[in-house]
């Protein structure tokens, strides 16, 4: 959204049922088909925070997958203002393509613990080993921990 600065002006929620619109400068109501898929995950995460916010409560958030659809503008703009920010503990589930290097080094202070999940097709196990995607990291500790019936 940020290279539409001009796409809304505001956004209005409605008491009644909590429905969420987004109007422009003429005070029309933006469909919210007209938003990008990444536009549209901008959005949804910035209604969670607002709400977080809103509660005045401390509640974990878990984010999965978060850069999946986002440009490198979006990403940059997640990395710096809203990862480190977004509650006191934030669990982001990502594959390698997303928390690159660059932004993990950014985002490094402020992440205690980092695990990968590696999933042995042998074992029908999933193994957790401390660090992050890439080798030398971490020395790592491998933990396996065997298949439930939810698997």
């Amino acid at each position: 959204m940020l290279h539409k600065q001009q796409l809304f002006e505001r956004v209005v929620i409605d008491p009644e049922n909590f429905s969420i619109n987004l109007i422009d400068q003429a005070g029309t109501v933006l469909p919210k088909d007209r938003l990008s898929e990444g536009e549209k995950q901008i959005f949804a995460i910035s209604v969670l925070w607002g709400l977080s916010q809103a509660s005045a409560r401390p509640l974990p958030a878990i984010i999965d997958t978060p850069m999946g659809r986002l440009n490198s503008e979006h990403r940059n703009q997640l990395v710096e203002r809203y990862f480190p920010h977004a509650s006191h503990q934030v669990i982001i589930l990502s594959t390698d393509t997303e928390i690159e290097e660059h932004y993990f080094e950014q985002l490094k202070p402020s992440v205690p613990r980092a695990y990968h999940l590696n999933y042995d097709e042998a074992g029908r196990m999933t193994i957790v080993e401390e660090g992050y995607f890439w080798k030398g990291f971490s020395e790592g500790r491998a933990v396996g921990r065997q298949p439930s019936e939810c698997d």
